[in-house]
Parts: structure tokens; C-alpha cells; sequence
């Protein structure tokens, strides 16, 4: 495949090609697609806007198919750190076309296919400090098909601006600044008085000291400047977030000064019933019900079931399968997020019970391997087709759950039908409903499951969860949770 102006531009890493961009950027402004993209991400642009103190920021925009870019950088006139900056921009967009070229491949194989746009936007923070430590924060934010498919997120990375060299945060820190900031983030977000009403999934092992967030910083000299991605430990709505710590609540974790003992960080005892992910109090003794969704994720379906599970305070269990996994691996981590289960349903969905054991062990290997890249691991196991017997019990190591409501979403995609299905189904307590995270549809029947579930005084959990609290049991690999044990 082609690399397009963007690619092109980024593989020249001298000051001629800075100068090549932004002559580029003028040329295109003539193109109407370009202006548009131009106008949408001055939006983003504008967050930046207060923190960028260090080198002159510079614009590319375009908007070709399949893939358009708008990009914000700082040109710093240095030539080693602009060739620094260059090659990380590249990077980021090198990564990107692979991850959403099979996805564009297989939009042109569709009997009428749809256009199809991918968009790349990035915006930045810089900081310079008193002692020549330079700081760039880039915030980066993924579309495809004018949906977002992952939160936006962020990278850092800092340079000696006399030298250009790369600065870790071994080369500032002692080990002892994670404790430090662990204690101080968990502190300033469970009392703030709009965070703490909102944190959600395991907010304690993303702030905790190991966490790779404390790895993605920036330095000012008054502050040590931490980075979260959007659907990390809050819901959309509060967006990326900049955590800016004192620098002297680092005392004695700078390479510079004297060292101290860190201090210990007691976590709060759970209250009994309340999960450990999330902090839900589930009471096994109220109705339950697990919504289940399949075949996902979607960049639009599945995001909008989430849209909606974050709106009721909600959670279900998604099944997703390994190849879209690893085209949409931030959906996945919403999920995640959220405090929802996600499971595995195989890679590319083969009938498991037509393989052989080498063929299964093959294909839950692929799939992990594709779940690892994306930070989650899965939990449970939906056969293909629910379709199981010995020799998937014995070389899945997950436990193998189906069904025990189908809604049939998949044949009618028909918003009351699903509902009709459900409604049917009578009591609902203790059972499991089968959907598929990829139909607008179903997305737009959530929309209306949710509420209704809740009013009628059922509580929403996970499959796994429902397992624990409605039969006092823990699941077990290769046992399976059928029709039967649902009812």
C-alpha cells in the first residue's frame, strides 16, 4: 500500500522537512476535506493551547483516503531534537495504518462497500525546566469511519535540550517516586469532589506504584506532570486527564537529593459484597441477570452499547474474538474499563467442535496473544456457535459458558424483536442473554434493555459474577456453564 503525503513528509528527518510541512499544510488548505479536518481538530488543538511552552508549534493537516492526519508539534530548531520528534510522529503513524489497514481491506471486499476514513489526530503539551529537561506529551485520538475507536491517550517523552539525549525516568527519579505519587493520585481522586463520585473498574491497580501511568510524565519546575487516557478510571465525559503533583512531594526521590523512605500506602478494606474491580455491592439475594454480547468489538456498536452501560451504571460480559481484538484493541479496553468481563470467543470463529486439540490449543494461543497486546486478559470462554464438547473442555483453559435467552438479535435486527425475545423469556433471575456487539441495532435495543432491567429490580452483572453470587460457586476452567445451569 502507498504511504501517503504524511508518511512521506515524516521519513525526512531534518529541518528541510519541517519546512516541506509546513509548506505542504498551505498548499492543502485549498482542499475542502482538508479545511474541515483543519476546523474539527482545532477543538483539539485548543487543549493544548496553555501548555505548550517549550518550541514553536507547527500544524500538518490532511485529509486524503483512507487516512487523514492532523498533527500538532513543536519545532524546536534544535536539529537533533526535531529528528527526535519527527521519527516519533512517524512512528505513531506508521502504527496506525497497520492497525486499520486489514479493516480498510475488508470495507473494499464488501459486496457494496462503504467508504472508508480513518483519522489520526495529535496534539501536545511542552514544558522546558530550569536545569534544560524537556518535556513533550503528546495526546493522540483514533476515528474510523467518523467514530471514535479508541480513547484518546497519551505518551511522553523528555530530552536533555543542551545534549538531545533520552531521558527515562531513571535518569531523574529514585524507585521511590511511584510510591510517592501512587499515594498522592489515589488521595487527590478519591476526595475530589467530582472524581470521586465517578472512578470506576480497578482504579486502585491503575494508581498503584507499578503502574505504568507513572511512567508517562512530564517535568515543570514546580511540578511533576502525571498523564491518564480517557475511559482509564473515569467515564468519557471527564475526558484525558493531566495530573500535576507538587515537585516537593517528591523530596528525596530525585536523583539530586538526599534520599528518604517512602511512605506506605494503605489501601481501605472493601466492604463486604463489593467487588473488587469495580466497588458495585452486589446482594445475592435480588435478582440478577448477565447481558452477554458477542463477535465484537465494534468501533461503533460496541461503543455505544458502552455508551449506555456507563450512562445506568451498568456492566455485561463481552465475547469478543481475537482478529477484531486486534484492530480495535482500545474498544476492548473500554470494556475493561467500565468494569465489564470480557471473554474470549475464539480468534476468527471456527466451529470448535469440528477441531482437532492441536488446532483449539493453536487458536487460544492466537487469541491471547491478541488479547496481551490489547492489556486484557479473558476470563471466560464462549464457544463459536455454542457448540462444545470433550476435547474443547480439555484444551480450553477457561471456563466455557453459553446461554440460556437468545434474542435472536443476529436474524431479525429489529429493535422490538429483541426486546420481545427478552420479554418472553419471563423471569429473568439467574439468567444469561445472548447478543452480538456488532448490530446498531442491538446497541439501539440496549438502549432500552438497560433501563428497563433496572426498574424492574434486576441487577446487571457479569457471567462471572452472576456464578459466584447466584450459585455460590467460583468458575472453573473447562467446566461447562450451559442452558441448564442458567434456568
Amino acid at each position: 500500500m502507498k504511504k501517503n503525503r504524511f508518511l512521506a513528509a515524516f521519513t525526512a528527518c531534518t529541518l528541510l522537512a519541517l519546512t516541506a510541512f509546513g509548506s505542504f499544510t498551505e498548499a492543502a488548505a485549498a482542499d475542502s476535506r482538508t479545511a474541515a479536518l483543519t476546523t474539527q481538530a482545532e477543538s483539539y488543538f485548543n487543549f493544548h493551547k496553555d501548555t505548550q511552552h517549550w518550541g514553536e508549534a507547527k500544524t500538518y493537516v490532511s485529509a486524503k483516503e483512507p487516512f487523514s492526519y492532523a498533527v500538532q508539534y513543536p519545532v524546536t530548531n534544535q536539529a537533533a531534537l526535531d529528528e527526535q520528534i519527527i521519527k516519533t510522529l512517524k512512528t505513531k503513524a506508521d502504527a496506525f495504518e497497520t492497525a486499520y489497514t486489514k479493516a480498510a481491506e475488508e470495507k473494499a471486499e464488501e459486496k457494496t462497500p462503504s467508504k472508508y476514513t480513518g483519522t489520526l489526530i495529535i496534539g501536545y503539551d511542552s514544558y522546558i525546566t530550569k536545569d534544560n529537561i524537556a518535556s513533550v506529551s503528546f495526546l493522540e485520538t483514533r476515528k474510523i469511519d467518523g467514530a471514535y475507536t479508541e480513547p484518546a491517550s497519551w505518551s511522553t517523552y523528555l530530552f536533555d535540550a543542551t545534549t538531545g539525549k533520552a531521558l527515562t525516568a531513571a535518569d531523574i527519579f529514585r524507585d521511590s517516586y511511584r510510591q510517592k505519587a501512587s499515594a498522592y493520585a489515589l488521595d487527590y481522586f478519591q476526595k475530589h469532589e467530582t472524581y470521586g463520585k465517578q472512578l470506576f473498574g480497578n482504579y486502585k491497580a491503575l494508581l498503584a506504584p507499578e503502574s505504568d501511568v507513572f511512567s508517562t510524565f512530564a517535568l515543570t519546575d514546580d511540578s511533576v506532570i502525571f498523564y491518564i487516557d480517557k475511559y482509564e478510571i473515569l467515564p468519557g465525559k471527564c475526558g484525558a486527564i493531566r495530573l500535576e503533583i507538587p515537585r516537593e512531594v517528591f523530596k528525596g526521590s530525585f536523583l539530586t537529593d538526599p534520599e528518604e523512605v517512602p511512605p506506605v500506602v494503605e489501601e481501605p478494606a472493601q466492604p463486604e459484597g463489593t467487588t473488587e474491580e469495580t466497588g458495585r455491592v452486589i446482594d445475592p439475594n435480588k435478582p440478577m441477570v448477565a447481558l452477554t454480547y458477542d463477535d465484537g468489538p465494534s468501533p461503533t456498536a460496541t461503543n455505544a452499547i458502552l455508551d449506555v452501560l456507563e450512562k445506568y451504571n451498568a456492566v455485561a460480559t463481552f465475547y469478543d474474538v481475537g482478529y477484531r481484538v486486534a484492530q480495535y484493541p482500545d474498544v476492548v479496553k473500554r470494556e475493561a474499563a467500565l468494569g465489564c468481563e470480557v471473554g474470549s470467543h475464539s480468534y476468527d470463529h471456527k466451529d470448535f467442535k469440528k477441531l482437532s486439540a492441536s488446532q483449539i490449543q493453536a487458536d487460544v494461543k492466537q487469541v491471547n496473544a491478541a488479547f496481551a497486546k490489547a492489556g486484557v486478559k479473558p476470563t471466560s470462554f464462549r464457544p463459536p456457535y455454542g457448540n462444545t464438547n470433550a476435547t474443547v473442555q480439555a484444551n480450553v483453559p477457561l471456563p466455557i459458558v453459553t446461554w440460556s435467552v437468545d434474542t435472536l438479535d443476529w436474524k431479525t435486527r429489529n429493535v422490538d424483536s429483541i426486546l420481545k425475545e427478552v420479554k418472553a423469556a419471563g423471569n429473568l433471575d439467574g439468567k444469561v442473554i445472548l447478543m452480538h456487539g456488532i448490530y446498531d441495532t442491538t446497541a439501539q435495543a440496549t438502549a432500552k434493555l438497560v433501563p428497563m432491567l433496572q426498574e424492574q429490580g434486576y441487577q446487571l452483572v457479569t457471567v462471572s459474577e452472576l456464578i459466584q453470587y447466584k450459585h455460590n460457586e467460583t468458575p472453573k476452567a473447562g467446566k461447562v456453564y450451559g442452558y441448564s445451569y442458567f434456568q
